[in-house]
């Protein structure tokens, strides 16, 4: 494993998260109550940011590869996301506050692939678990610290100072981009290759991505669950970052676990935990009682993200790590960013219980997959076993 690239995408992890982490939390009321927008249009805008960020992942991915190169594609995104997210605090409207957001967010997944097949660059087979980790904690470390400048920052200056505050951290992720992730060469691509062998990648993306409708739709109303529970903006804060700093705490050893005993029995385990979760936010009655299990979820969050990275980057052929690692985010994020649409639909209808109903019946459909397809646990033979034979 090379110290100084992890160290170095590490850091780039941890201040880039600053802003991630916080828009979730943020960025609804920021448009809600500074643009002027309601809360289903703000929620819709949050989602679309996601939808076409995830579409360029293949092409962004298969440039990078056939450059040789990752950091540049960093350093475009970044540099273009800087003058849009700038430019949020002086627009009028919603709309267009809007559209800036999204146009950002497309501009910063150009260096989504490339970031993340980085760290397959960089590491070996046996200890790519333990790598993607790492980032995952730096990643959550990194939300956690935003949440709580921005919620320092907001109480002190008011929502109007959030895209300021973005800005001024924006400026620490293109410095440690520019100045200390190294602009490593690796051997270009060679030609493209045929979209069906790309079906394993494919059929597992959706395999283990089913579970992200419901996982999205939680972590865009897990706040509004504490806030109907009687928690007010300060204590929302505090769920968020409880279930982040667990995430923070757990991703390096679950990685580690990971490289021992393989990335689909990770993400087995990992959709097992956020399933348990969810059963626990269901019965709570307090918002206090919301802290344990998004505790949980973030944890089982871990360990999928881990497990799916690294498989992908294990199952990518030499020369298209970031083509295949862009295929599987467009897949996932694209049913994640559905969850919130089918999640403010199960509460419309059904309240809350009837959201965590759904995200426990995604949950568990994406485990029947995993298990059909691939076995690991041995439930698939266990059914065979006990299934009555036919006539000799």
């Amino acid at each position: 494993m090379s110290n100084r690239e992890l160290l170095s995408l590490s850091l780039y992890s941890l201040l880039a998260n600053n802003r991630s982490g916080l828009f979730i939390v943020f960025l609804p009321l920021y448009l809600v109550e500074v643009k002027g927008a309601s809360l289903p249009i703000a929620l819709t805008i949050l989602t679309l940011a996601y939808v076409p960020a995830s579409l360029i992942g293949p092409l962004v991915g298969r440039l990078s590869d056939r450059a040789g190169r990752r950091r540049p594609y960093l350093l475009v995104g970044e540099a273009l996301a800087f003058p849009l997210f700038l430019a949020i605090t002086f627009v009028p409207g919603y709309l267009l506050a809007g559209a800036l957001f999204v146009a950002a967010e497309l501009a910063l997944a150009i260096g989504a692939p490339a970031y993340t097949a980085y760290v397959a660059d960089v590491t070996r087979k046996e200890e790519r678990g333990a790598g993607y980790g790492l980032l995952n904690a730096t990643a959550n470390a990194g939300s956690v610290v935003g949440v709580i400048l921005a919620g320092v920052v907001t109480f002190e200056f008011g929502l109007t100072a959030l895209f300021p505050f973005v800005v001024a951290v924006m400026v620490g992720t293109l410095s440690v981009v520019v100045f200390l992730v190294p602009d490593i060469h690796i051997p270009p691509a060679p030609a493209r290759r045929p979209w069906r062998e790309m079906t394993p990648v494919v059929k597992f993306s959706f395999a283990v991505s089913i579970r992200a409708i419901g996982a999205g739709a939680v972590a865009t109303f897990y706040g509004y669950l504490a806030a109907s529970l009687g928690a007010n903006d300060l204590e929302v804060s505090v769920v968020a970052v409880a279930g982040l700093l667990a995430g923070a705490l757990v991703s390096l050893p679950l990685g580690r676990f990971i490289d021992r005993r393989g990335e689909i029995r990770g993400i087995w385990y990992g959709t097992a935990l956020t399933l348990a979760s969810y059963a626990l936010f269901m019965v709570s009655t307090t918002w206090t009682e919301t802290i344990p299990p998004q505790a949980v979820r973030n944890a089982g969050l871990a360990l999928v993200g881990t497990g799916m990275q690294a498989w992908v980057a294990n199952a990518a052929p030499p020369g298209h790590r970031a083509e295949y690692l862009g295929v599987f985010s467009l897949i996932n994020s694209s049913l994640w960013s559905v969850g919130p649409l089918v999640g403010a639909l199960a509460i419309a209808f059904y309240g809350y219980v009837g959201l965590f109903v759904m995200a426990i019946g995604t949950t568990v459909v994406s485990l029947v997959v995993m298990e059909f397809l691939y076995g690991e646990m041995g439930l698939r033979a266990r059914w065979n076993a006990s299934a009555p034979s036919g006539p000799g």
